[in-house]
């Protein structure tokens, strides 16, 4: 199979779309098929049993034959984003990159002598690293094109095509927070908010190994933690995380502390 036919046989089904862009996964199949009306003027609520669209697959319950998956390829997905809003589209172009960086790393490179040639750079383990990391420490956007920011220094590729910035919502850490809204509990942060937060399943512990072989911890948000805020990489060391929290919702996120912890309990 020549590397054309492997990168065109990547598809992306409606699943995975709706995983990425936050969307009910029945809001995203009538997406697509209105989408595919329009583009291919399919009578309304027509039976998709009977169309055959190419690089589109239509897939169907066994039990109940209702539609349950549509497979993408890569230009009616790209298709379909045009109608979504950037961070969603940021996204999914995201893991369409991953996806064809994960093939490419597949194909079979013909036998040259090593003294022969000089091995080109080729940027797939990097990118698989950081998309890796991204999904294990569950960092922000931003702190994604800071990492391809320093992928780009360190093999001197210009970075010009990266966006500054994410468009996302304001954050802080958590101690100037407290200090703004006149919280008690701003002087007992490491000893109580983080092992309650912990408990109340906002915060985590992960670990790496540090110097000598020994254990260093940091404070991660958890998947139920990024509704109040978000991981951005640690300004000390980029092998940590560092919970910041959205500025709008640490109210509600303190009033929910506030129940746990009751702060009229803690010494001054």
């Amino acid at each position: 199979m020549s590397d054309l036919n492997i990168l065109s046989s990547i598809t992306m089904t409606s699943r995975e779309i709706a995983e990425l862009t936050g969307k009910r996964h029945a809001d995203v199949l009538r997406d697509i098929r209105v989408m595919l009306s329009q583009i291919y003027d399919l009578i309304d609520n027509a039976d998709l049993r009977y169309q055959e669209i190419q690089c589109v697959t239509f897939e169907f319950d066994d039990h109940t034959k209702r539609l349950s998956t549509i497979r993408l390829d890569k230009d009616h997905t790209l298709t379909l984003l045009t109608g979504y809003d950037a961070k969603a589209r940021f996204k999914v172009i995201r893991r369409w990159q991953e996806l064809e960086a994960a093939a490419a790393s597949t194909l079979q490179q013909p036998f040259i002598q090593p003294d022969a040639y000089t091995l080109p750079y080729q940027p797939i383990i990097e990118i698989q690293i950081i998309e890796s990391a991204a999904r294990t420490l569950r960092i922000s956007d931003t702190s994604v094109i800071r990492m391809y920011a320093v992928v780009c220094k360190s093999k001197e590729i210009n970075s010009a095509f990266l966006p500054d910035y994410v468009d996302e919502p304001l954050v802080r850490a958590i101690t100037p927070l407290l200090k703004e809204m006149r919280s008690p509990l701003f002087h007992h942060v490491a000893k109580t908010v983080n092992p309650a937060l912990e408990a109340m399943g906002i915060l985590e512990h992960l670990s790496r190994k540090s110097t000598g072989n020994t254990i260093k911890k940091f404070w991660s948000l958890t998947e139920e933690g990024l509704k109040y805020g978000r991981n951005e990489t640690s300004p000390n060391n980029p092998r940590e995380t560092q919970p910041l929290f959205f500025v709008e919702r640490f109210p509600e996120l303190l009033a929910r502390l506030d129940a746990y912890i009751n702060p009229q309990s803690l010494p001054l």
